[in-house]
This record gives structure tokens, C-alpha cells and sequence, in this order.
């Protein structure tokens, strides 16, 4: 029975700078429940939590951990009293084996169990085994999917048996097949008595897996509910402050007609370096004012498409054409000069540099188009407004113009990147997980800018590992699976059994 706290935060306040990020919060958590922390980006949840593994230190308030008042001064004093987390942002090291990065800085505690290496691959394969993550202790981080790395990280909290384990958004990288395994795994440790805070802002997780949700809007606790007594819609207008709709092209009666063929994929072949065929024959169009969706599990070829659409990566066959031009061989920058945006999968690798200003990656491929550079020179006077128009129009929440995008939260990282592709109106957009870490509430302000792009006339290519979402935004949808695509449905004659079946490698 949940009944006692193992933990109580009292008044807790922080602030950066000017912005007030937690305005006395007071929260308590139940020895043995999943307690779900939820609001929108930017609301104050891993401020909130990172001040409880001393990331962060507090303005003000009082925290009781196992009934003692305490202070965490860094998150080696949090680890040592049983308090652990598992960020949104990958800890890891690329170099390193799995087991390595599972036991990395704590090799001489455990170091009379590590004697070799081979005792740490056997230990970490244990572990493995005993969660269900399918992983190969050997194996190379950096040759690891996203989604695996998400699993390492998740590991990393889990094999010292934290007595509170904080989870960040852990499923913001997963495939659906991974996110209900990751709950499953969730569940077993309540019910062996683990308390777990999970902090997401996918309702469905809500409902889930949660005993007690606590929503934060603008640094300030909302409500603490049961969460069996709750609807997905009272949670979502807690978090929001007023009822939301998600948007769709489904919403839409009228009959929607399309252009000439903008984005044209023809017969597009890739290999790796072990000549395995990442991408076979694609061939795929994109027309004026078209929504194409592409519906697979992650690592079916979604990531290598969109790449080589962008420029990033060479194909070994097949053209790729813009507006009736081969572009196959142009480089990033001129694909974009001829109307081609791109929004990547991986905001942090791909999207964005971490350590320039928000005002320079929101500019980044706006500088000529907004005038903001003229003769060499850059105006600062209209970066500067250029750039609070992206924020204010996109809801970046804590953000000015000459901050470092990486003190952003993932969330809103990822609106600085939709802000910068979206303003410059593209004749094509390829856009992947484009709400892959947003709150409801961005996730349908996104929803209607896709729409509006459509609308204007750009061709949009989406790559979305959320069916829901692939379903309300899409005319049509492309099926891969393993570098292939396995049908072309138009939207009205497509079901998720049908295209879940495809999905799988099955036949209509």
C-alpha cells in the first residue's frame, strides 16, 4: 500500500538570471509508486529534478529525503543516498563498450566484482538480461541505434538499485515497441517495491504507468491527482491552462488538391561499408501543397532518406530532384539555397550547435533571405529581432537571443530548429520526429504550422515514428521497412492494423 513519503519537497524556488524557473513548489512522493511529473517544455520538471540530484542548488526551500532534511551539493552526494537519473541527453562516452558505460565512476567501488573485464561484460550482460533490453555488452556505443543508447542510459540508473529513480523523458528517443517495454520494465519495479518519478508529457504514458501525476505550468505546481480518477483531457488543460485540439489534415472536409511533383525520390539505393543495402530503390514524389507521410519502426531507413534528401549522406544510385532540378550531387547549402528544409531527427547532432548563441542557429540558413547579412556584414539590430520573433511566434520558453542554445531545455531545442526551417517557407520540407520531445501543447501549435506550410504550397516529406501523428497530418503514407517501401496508401483507404502490418514486413 503507498501511504508513506520517501520524498518531500517544501517552497522550493530557483531562478536564472531574471526568469523564475520554480516559484515554490512543494511536492511529495510515495515509497513504492510511479509518480508521474508532467507539464509543458519549459514548465520547471527538470529543473525541478535536477535540483534533486545537485545539478542545481535551490534559492529557497527544504528537501526531506527517507524523513531527514538534506542537501545535495552534486549529483556524487545524490548517487551515494540512493537518489538516481536518467537525463533526456545522452552521458555517454561513443568509444566505450555498453558494460563499460553502465559501470563508468564506479569501476573502484565495484572494482573487487571488475578484477577483469571479462567478469564486468559477464555482470553487465546480467543485468541486461534481467531488464529485457536486448543489448550486447560489448557492443560499441557508437554503433548503437538512438533508441539502444536510450537503454544504456536507463541501465546506467538502474544497476546500482537506486532507492528513487528519476527517469527525464526516457522514452522521447524510444520506438513505441521500446516505450511498452520501457513501462513494462517500470511496472516490475513497483511492484518490487521501487518508487520511481517519471517525468514525460505523453498523456498516454500518463495513464499508463502512473499512480499520481504532478502537473507544473510556468515554474508553479498545478495539481496532484489520482490518476485513475483523471482523463487525458483534464490532465491536458491542467498543463496547458485551456482545452486543446490537436489539428489534422482529417479535420478537414473540403477536398484538398495537389501541384506538380516538387520533391521527386527516384530509385534511390544506399549501402554501408559492409555493402548492406540501407535503401532499396526508393522511389517516392512529393507534390505542391502535399502532406507524404513515412510510417516505420525506427531503423528501417527513415534516419539514411532523410539524410540524403539533406545532402549529408551519398547515395550509390538513383537521383534526387527538386522542383524538376537534379540535385543529387549539390551540396547541403545549395540544396537549401534552391528551397530544400530540412529539420533532422537528432536536434543536437545534426540541428543544431550547441555552442552558439540561439540567435546564430536560428539564423543560421536565414541570414541573406531575412537581410540580416548584407555586403558581409551582419545587422545585428535585425538578428536580434529577427530572432525574438522566432521565440515569441514558437514559445521558446526561457530563451533570448544571445543564449546559448544548449541551456535549453530538449523541447524547446527542438523550436528553435522548426522556428529557423519554418520561417524560411521552402519549396520542400523534410521533417523527421518533428514533436520527438515537445508537450501537447507545442506538439499542436507544430501541427498547425505543418498544415500551414502545406497550405502555402510547400511539398512536405514527414517522418514520424508516431502513427497517431503520421495518421492526422498525412495525404498519403509511405510504408518502410528494411530500406524498402512497402506500400503507398493514399490516407483514406489506411488503417494502423494495416499499416502496423506493413510496418512489420507483412503483407495487405
Amino acid at each position: 500500500m503507498i501511504n508513506e513519503n520517501i520524498l518531500v519537497l517544501k517552497n522550493i524556488k530557483k531562478s536564472f538570471g531574471e526568469t523564475l524557473a520554480l516559484d515554490e513548489v512543494n511536492l511529495s512522493i510515495c515509497r513504492g509508486e510511479v509518480h508521474v511529473v508532467c507539464g509543458e517544455n519549459g514548465a520547471g520538471k527538470s529543473t525541478l529534478m535536477n535540483i534533486l540530484v545537485g545539478i542545481h542548488k535551490p534559492d529557497a526551500g527544504k528537501i526531506i529525503f527517507k524523513g531527514k532534511e538534506i542537501k545535495i551539493s552534486d549529483p556524487l552526494v545524490a548517487s551515494s543516498i540512493g537518489i538516481g537519473m536518467v537525463h533526456q541527453h545522452f552521458t555517454l562516452v561513443p568509444s566505450m563498450s555498453v558494460a563499460e558505460n553502465m559501470f563508468l565512476g564506479h569501476h573502484l567501488r565495484y572494482f573487487k566484482f571488475f578484477s577483469n573485464y571479462q567478469k564486468m561484460i559477464k555482470s553487465a550482460g546480467a543485468l541486461i538480461d534481467k531488464y529485457n533490453f536486448a543489448l550486447d555488452p560489448e557492443a560499441t556505443v557508437s554503433n548503437l541505434s538512438v533508441g539502444q543508447r536510450q537503454r544504456v542510459e536507463i541501465l546506467k540508473a538502474l544497476v546500482f538499485d537506486a532507492k528513487l529513480l528519476i527517469l527525464d523523458e526516457p522514452t522521447a528517443v524510444l520506438t513505441p515497441p521500446e516505450v511498452d517495454e520501457l513501462l513494462k520494465v517500470i511496472s516490475n519495479l513497483r511492484n518490487a517495491g521501487s518508487t520511481v518519478v517519471f517525468i514525460t508529457h505523453k498523456l498516454r504514458e500518463v495513464k499508463v504507468i502512473s499512480d499520481r501525476v504532478t502537473i507544473l505550468r510556468n515554474g508553479k505546481k498545478i495539481s496532484t491527482l489520482t490518476t485513475s480518477s483523471v482523463t487525458e483531457k483534464e490532465i491536458a488543460r491542467d498543463m496547458v491552462g485551456r482545452d486543446v485540439f490537436l489539428i489534422g489534415r482529417e479535420n478537414f472536409q473540403e477536398a484538398r488538391t495537389f501541384g506538380k511533383n516538387i520533391l521527386q525520390i527516384e530509385n534511390i539505393s544506399i549501402s554501408n561499408s559492409s555493402a548492406r543495402l540501407l535503401l532499396d530503390n526508393i522511389d517516392l514524389n512529393v507534390r505542391e501543397g502535399e502532406i507524404l507521410g513515412i510510417a516505420g519502426v525506427d531503423g528501417n531507413g527513415q534516419t539514411e532518406l532523410a539524410e540524403a534528401i539533406a545532402g549529408l549522406i551519398p547515395i550509390q544510385a538513383g537521383a534526387i530532384k527538386l522542383c524538376g532540378s537534379d540535385i543529387t550531387k549539390e551540396s547541403v547549402a545549395s540544396r537549401q539555397d534552391l528551397g530544400l528544409g530540412f529539420v533532422p531527427e537528432d536536434r543536437l547532432d545534426r540541428g543544431l550547435s550547441q555552442n552558439m548563441s540561439i540567435a546564430e542557429n536560428m539564423a543560421a540558413t536565414n541570414y541573406v533571405r531575412a537581410g540580416i547579412l548584407k555586403r558581409g556584414l551582419i545587422n545585428q539590430g535585425l538578428l536580434e529581432s529577427f530572432t525574438k520573433k522566432g521565440i515569441k511566434q514558437f514559445d521558446i520558453r526561457g530563451a533570448k537571443p544571445n543564449l546559448l542554445v544548449r541551456s535549453l531545455s530538449g523541447g524547446n531545442m527542438q523550436k528553435v530548429v522548426l522556428a529557423r526551417e519554418f520561417f524560411r517557407k521552402p519549396k520542400a520540407l523534410v521533417i523527421s520526429q518533428p514533436t520527438r520531445g515537445l508537450d501537447i501543447g507545442a506538439s499542436e501549435f507544430v501541427y498547425s504550422e505543418i498544415i500551414a506550410a502545406a497550405d502555402r504550397g510547400s511539398a512536405i516529406l514527414l517522418i514520424s515514428s508516431e502513427l497517431s501523428e503520421i495518421f492526422a497530418l498525412s495525404d498519403r503514407i509511405a510504408v518502410i521497412y528494411s530500406g524498402r517501401i512497402m506500400k503507398i496508401l493514399n490516407q483514406e483507404h489506411a488503417n494502423e492494423e494495416l499499416v502496423g502490418t506493413l510496418m512489420n514486413g507483412g503483407k495487405d
